[in-house]
């Protein structure tokens, strides 16, 4: 039986500055291809593989039994016309469909017009069910409790995965724990994998690394949400992180998303081990430097918590990217300003400014599910949803203004001359990625509908 799982990538998106493989079909992908299936899973970051404008689909993925697509918001139009375009070409293939846009309950419902089966949460355990006819409809996939039972992720399976020779910002995601005890109003990670925290024996995911390792691959990218969130835990993986290096090789470079509470609960001794393990990059998530507005989002750090965890990962020369966010009831030009001036005096390497979005499934979209603007014949043009875009009112300043202030001062934090100074310096790869993102920030912002 062949199978077909691709993730769905939108136009214009805050998600595409780094290419990072699919990491949730990759898991689905191999646990069918070990029980005999012929997978091929298919990023449309790397492959090209549906016309929209012709609506068709590539015949290499038409020859498929079943055809499984993973959704994030800003795909979701993408998503239903490539699902429209199959049942065109090819009736006989069996649809299904996953990720965190369909948390929702309208949402799954649309999706569940044009597809056979829907997964809100994890599939694993019933990927087998679902892609053979047992499970229809909309279902709730149960959550793995042991994720040891998991296995490593068969790269093998991405289409077109070396395509891209001369990519910089290429990553290779590992995990090694699910779930988020926070309570982000904006954030879906909690629904997906639930509030308590499952992890991966140390053990499996060494041997993942050395796997990663002789297959050729050298930037690693932690792409578990918050890695910090219970410090101690982390201990016996950073240890085993360091006891490896001494075997005489290791990545270029090894990226974790974090949060400020973690890293100031683990303390200098603990961001120490983090460096002395190999970790060059956090991606710290400090939202903003206004305590009303952190208040608003439902974080548990403030102002100063955010300060001294910058100052904590300076202090052992960890590259940062911080990201922000702008709240469209809340800030202001001078308030987004002041977040960009912010972080350029606390010395932040990369920065990022998304706009709070409600996505389905959120606390967030709940309160603001019958306000939106961003609209097309009454329902969500979901085509907006990139993060980069207002699609709620804006409190004091007009949508496109309020769009237009982040994106500048986006690019001047990412500015030409601050790039053309770090290669100078001899720092060639960040240098370029400043250029790449000051360049990309101008393409991707697309004006909200009046």
């Amino acid at each position: 039986m062949k199978v077909s799982l691709i993730m769905v990538r939108p136009r214009h998106s805050s998600y595409g500055i780094f290419s990072i493989a699919p990491l949730g079909i990759l898991y689905l992908g191999t646990i069918l291809k070990k029980r005999g299936y012929d997978v091929t899973v298919y990023d449309e970051a790397r492959s090209h593989i549906f016309h929209e404008k012709k609506g068709r689909i590539a015949q290499r993925v038409l020859d498929s039994d079943f055809i499984g697509l993973s959704l994030i918001s800003p795909a979701a139009n993408r998503g239903l016309r490539m699902l429209q375009a199959i049942g065109r070409e090819n009736p006989r293939i069996r649809r299904g469909v996953g990720g965190p846009h369909v948390l929702g309950r309208e949402q799954a419902e649309e999706f569940a017009r044009y597809a056979d089966v829907v997964v809100q949460r994890e599939a694993e355990a019933i990927i087998e069910e679902v892609v053979g006819g047992v499970r229809s409809g909309i279902i709730n996939g149960p959550r793995i409790k042991d994720l040891d039972w998991l296995p490593i992720p068969d790269l093998s399976i991405l289409a077109d995965n070396n395509k891209r020779l001369l990519d910089f910002f290429r990553l290779t995601p590992i995990t090694t724990a699910r779930g988020c005890p926070r309570n982000c109003e904006f954030c879906t990670v909690s629904n997906i994998h639930g509030k308590k925290v499952r992890r991966r024996s140390v053990e499996l995911v060494m041997e993942e690394l050395r796997q990663r390792a002789r297959e050729g691959y050298r930037r690693i990218f932690f792409a578990d949400d918050n890695f910090s969130v219970q410090p101690s835990k982390r201990v016996p993986l950073l240890d085993a992180l360091i006891h490896e290096q001494k075997k005489d090789w290791w990545f270029e470079s090894m990226i974790v998303q974090d949060e400020v509470p973690g890293i100031l609960r683990g303390g200098k001794a603990y961001v120490q081990k983090m460096k002395k393990a190999g970790i060059k990059t956090v991606m710290l998530g400090v939202e903003s430097f206004d305590d009303e507005k952190l208040h608003a989002l439902h974080k548990t750090h403030n102002r100063t918590d955010s300060e001294q965890a910058i100052r904590l990962l300076r202090e052992q020369g960890l590259i940062i990217y911080a990201f922000g966010m702008a709240k469209p009831e809340i800030d202001d030009q001078a308030s987004i300003r002041r977040q960009f001036k912010k972080l350029r005096e606390q010395g932040v390497t990369y920065a990022d400014m998304t706009i709070e979005t409600p996505i389905p499934g959120t606390a967030y979209w709940e309160k603001y599910k019958t306000q939106l603007t961003a609209t097309k014949n009454g329902s969500p043009d979901w085509d907006q949803w990139t993060l980069l875009c207002p699609v709620i009112p804006t409190k004091y300043m007009s949508q496109k203004a309020f769009q237009r202030e982040v994106k500048k001062n986006m690019q001047r934090f990412y500015s030409p001359l601050r790039a053309l100074k770090r290669m100078l310096h001899g720092k060639i790869r960040s240098g370029l990625t400043i250029l790449y993102v000051w360049f990309t920030t101008g393409r991707m912002y697309r004006p909200p509908h009046p």
